[in-house]
C-alpha cells in the first residue's frame, strides 16, 4: 500500500468536504465511515490512498471494527491481507463482547422485574437492536445503563447488590444525587450504571426529566417489559452524551448518522427549544456539525437552520472536531483539554463559569482523597 508523501499529508480533499474535511491519508477511519453504509463505489477510488494498517487500529479503538468489516465486505473492497486479518480478528472480539453485554443486560432486567421496576434502557444492547437489526451485536457495548425513577433508585441497587455487584463511590462528588445523574455498580459481568435522571452536564443543566418520561415508548426486549425514549428525545440524548464525552467515539456519531437515516419525522423547531430549555443547545448543534462535516451524514436543512451555529463556533469547530482531531482522540482524551472542549459546549458564560467552578471542585476534591 502507498505511503503518504509530504505532498498529501497535509493536503486537503479536493471535494465538497466541507470545514471538517480532512485527507483520506489524514482521517482513513472518518473516510471510510463517510462512505457507509452503501456509498462504496466513492471508496473504491480512494482505499488504496489509505494507511490500512493505521484504518484497522482506529477502527478497533473507535468501536467500529465489524461495522467497517461488514461494509468492505459488502462494497467487495479488501485491505491488505495483515490489515483485513487484524479488521477480522477485532470484529468477531467486538460481537463477542456485544454478546456478553446483551446477556448482562438481560440478567439486569429479570432482577429489577423481580422487584416490580420496567427501567427506561439507555444506549447499549437495546439501543443496537433497534438500530441496527440486521447485526446489532456490531455495535459496540461497554456497559448497561438503565434509567430508573428517583423513588425506585433504593430498590434498583438492592437488586444489583443481590446480583453481587457492589456500588462505586466517585471522590469527586460531594452529593451524588445533585452533582451527577446515575450511580455506578461494578460485577464480575461488567458496569452497570443506574441513572435517577437521564443526564446532567454542561454546568449543572439537566432535562425536563417529567416531560421526558411523559413521552416514553413502552417495548420489549427479548421478551422483557422495557421503556423507551422517544425517538427525538433519544436522538437529544444521544447527541449531548457524545458531546460531553468530546465526541471519544465514533461509533457514537454513527449511532447518530443511522437514526437520521432510519426516521424523517424529527420535530427539529421543538427539540431546540427543548434544548435551548435544558442548557443543551451548542452541544446538540455541535453534534450535528460533526455529523455534517467530518462524517459527511445528510443532516436535514431543518436541523442545520434551529441548531446553526455561528461562524466563530464554525470556525473553532473546524479546528477542534475535525475529522483529524476526531480520530486521534488525543484532545478528548486529555484531563484538561477534554474539560476545554467540553466548556466549549456550554451554551451560556453562566453555564461555563458553573462547569469550571464544578470541575475544580471534583478534581480538587479526588486529588484530596488520594493517598
Amino acid at each position: 500500500m502507498p505511503r503518504p508523501t509530504k505532498s498529501t499529508r497535509g493536503a486537503k480533499m479536493k471535494s465538497s468536504m466541507g470545514f471538517g474535511a480532512q485527507s483520506p491519508v489524514q482521517a482513513p477511519l472518518f473516510e471510510v465511515l463517510a462512505s457507509m453504509p452503501a456509498n462504496g463505489a466513492r471508496l473504491s477510488h480512494r482505499l488504496r490512498a489509505l494507511d490500512a494498517d493505521a484504518l484497522v487500529t482506529h477502527a478497533a479503538r473507535h468501536g467500529v471494527s465489524a461495522m467497517v468489516a461488514d461494509f468492505l465486505a459488502a462494497s467487495n473492497l479488501s485491505l491488505p491481507v495483515a490489515a483485513h486479518r487484524r479488521l477480522q480478528s477485532d470484529a468477531r472480539a467486538l460481537i463477542a463482547r456485544g454478546l456478553r453485554m446483551r446477556r448482562l443486560t438481560l440478567k439486569v432486567l429479570d432482577a429489577l422485574a423481580a422487584r416490580g421496576i420496567a427501567p427506561v434502557l439507555l444506549k447499549g444492547s437495546g439501543l443496537a437492536e433497534r438500530l441496527y437489526p440486521e447485526q446489532p451485536l456490531a455495535r459496540p457495548a461497554t456497559d448497561v445503563d438503565v434509567w430508573v425513577k428517583p423513588e425506585e433508585l433504593d430498590e434498583a441497587g438492592r437488586a444489583l447488590a443481590a446480583l453481587q455487584f457492589v456500588e462505586q463511590h466517585d471522590a469527586g462528588l460531594a452529593d451524588v444525587a445533585h452533582e451527577h445523574h446515575h450511580v455506578s455498580w461494578a460485577g464480575h459481568d461488567g458496569l452497570v450504571e443506574l441513572h435517577f435522571r437521564l443526564f446532567s452536564g454542561f454546568g449543572g443543566r439537566v432535562f425536563d426529566d417529567a416531560s421526558l418520561r411523559a413521552r416514553l415508548v413502552k417495548g420489549t426486549f427479548h421478551g422483557r417489559h422495557v421503556q423507551w425514549l422517544h425517538h427525538e428525545d433519544e436522538f437529544v440524548y444521544l447527541a449531548t452524551h457524545a458531546a460531553n464525552h468530546a465526541f471519544l467515539r465514533a461509533s457514537w456519531l454513527v449511532d447518530l448518522q443511522r437514526a437520521l437515516a432510519l426516521r424523517s419525522d424529527f420535530d427539529w423547531a421543538g427539540m431546540a427549544t427543548m434544548c435551548r430549555a435544558a442548557g443543551f443547545h451548542a452541544a446538540v448543534s455541535a453534534a450535528l456539525w460533526v455529523l455534517r462535516e467530518p462524517l459527511q451524514a445528510a443532516v436535514p436543512p431543518e436541523a442545520s437552520h434551529h441548531f446553526g451555529a455561528g461562524f466563530a463556533r464554525r470556525l473553532a469547530n473546524a479546528r477542534v472536531f475535525s475529522a483529524r482531531q476526531l480520530e486521534a482522540a488525543t484532545l478528548a482524551e486529555g484531563r484538561w483539554s477534554g474539560f476545554a472542549m467540553r466548556l466549549w459546549l456550554v451554551d451560556s458564560p453562566r453555564d461555563g463559569l458553573r462547569h469550571a467552578v464544578d470541575g475544580g471542585r471534583r478534581w480538587f476534591r479526588r486529588f484530596r482523597s488520594t493517598p
